[in-house]
This record gives structure tokens, sequence and C-alpha cells, in this order.
């Protein structure tokens, strides 16, 4: 058997599809007695230049241990597949399962995003506690300067 690894560029429409189509070809790829060393979901990207007046597509990367026949299967699949925009198949001489460069860009990516994401949600507690303690000081203030009603004394 021999490695490759493959790139494929999935139309951003179908992005929410990505996950049933890897595992299709995973399918696929252990049906021929095949071996998937790595698989990265990279995302939307933005494309080097359009392609079908499109600027933004889905990318995933896969290195494999395949016979030829399943080979050519797969790219088969990727010919009669809309979905897919273009792919990419290298010969490899060995199996990498390290993480790519891309891949750890966007990890770093996604995790700048959460930390970002909950700085925001402590700001948003933030305002609101306070909010809340300006409004039940002001309320606590209001009482205090209310005037007391003065008795009032009937005369006949």
């Amino acid at each position: 058997m021999r490695h490759y690894e493959v790139v494929i560029m999935v139309h951003r429409d179908h992005s929410d599809q990505v996950p049933g189509m890897i595992e299709r070809y995973r399918a696929l790829i252990a049906r021929g007695n095949g071996q998937v060393h790595r698989v990265e979901d990279w995302g939307r990207r933005q494309l080097a230049y359009p392609v079908a007046k499109i600027h933004k597509a889905h990318y995933v990367l896969m290195n494999i241990e395949v016979e030829k026949e399943t080979l050519a299967e797969l790219e088969s699949a990727f010919r009669f597949n809309d979905a897919v925009l273009r792919n990419l198949v290298i010969h490899r001489q060995q199996a990498d399962t390290g993480t790519s460069k891309i891949y750890e860009e966007e990890l770093r990516e996604q995790e700048k995003d959460r930390e970002r994401e909950r700085r925001r949600d402590e700001e948003v507690r933030a305002r609101v506690a306070r909010r809340e303690r300006e409004s039940e000081v002001s309320t606590a203030d209001e009482a205090e300067a209310e005037p007391e009603p003065a008795e009032t004394v009937e005369t006949d």
C-alpha cells in the first residue's frame, strides 16, 4: 500500500455536510483495506483566486494509506460530488501523523475566539451586576429621599 496526502476544497454552502463526507470517505478507505492516519478539518478559508466565482471554501486534509484501486475510487467520489470544488492527491513516502502548520494556526485562532468570547461574557456579567447594584442603591436613595407624610390634625 502507498501513502497519500489528500486535500479537498468543499463549497462553502456545503460546510455543514463535511463531517458526513469525511465519514463516507473513511468508510470507502476502510472497505479497500486502507488506513486513515490523519484527518484535519481546516474550516472555511479564503481562496488564493476565485474558483467558479467562489472566494471561500471549506478545506479538509487527510493522510491515508491505500491501494491504487481504492485511490481511484476515492478520486472518482470527489469528481462526482458537486460539493467538492477541487482536490489534490500527493504521493508520500511515509505516513504523516503530526498536525500541520495550517491546522495549528486554526487551533490557535479557535482558542483566541473562545478566550475573546469568555472575556466578553465576563464583561456582560459585570455590567449586569453593576446595573443591579446601581438600581438597588438608587432605590434605597429614593426611599430615604421621600418625605414622610406629615400627620394631619383634624379640627372640628
